[in-house]
């Protein structure tokens, strides 16, 4: 499902599911103005399984500010206190580069792309991160 609003800031999002794993596809800027919208998303790819397994694939988030990080750890912090598990998917390289020079990229899963990542998330598979 997407957002009605979600396209305000140039920032969009659906939430489709694959083989039991919530998929959030993010488009845009992963900014101040748009940390809200993608909270929204992830709380909506979190309500559905119990334990919360969940892909954000941001192979379309080009841009992410501190907003945008504290969105991602705030997720990963509510779906790892339900049992669940987030990966991240489809990083590109300025995004890849944030999450090493802050050193997120020892707090996040990822892989190269939605299946590697949803593999992950249910445990049949290994983390390939695009992060390093």
């Amino acid at each position: 499902m997407t957002h009605p609003d979600a396209g305000e800031y140039g920032f969009s999002w659906i939430v489709t599911q694959q083989d039991g794993v919530a998929v959030l596809s993010a488009t845009g800027d992963l900014d101040l103005a748009s940390a809200a919208e993608f909270r929204r998303g992830l709380s909506e790819a979190t309500s559905g399984g119990r334990p919360p397994l969940v892909v954000a694939d941001l192979g379309g988030v080009e841009f992410c500010d501190s907003s945008g990080l504290n969105a991602l750890i705030q997720a990963a912090n509510a779906v790892e206190a339900a049992g669940g598990r987030l990966v991240l998917s489809g990083l590109r390289p300025r995004v890849a580069r944030l999450l090493r020079v802050t050193g997120l990229d020892r707090r996040f899963h990822a892989a190269d792309d939605v299946a590697a990542a949803a593999s992950v998330a249910t445990g049949s598979g290994e983390a390939r991160t695009s992060c390093a």
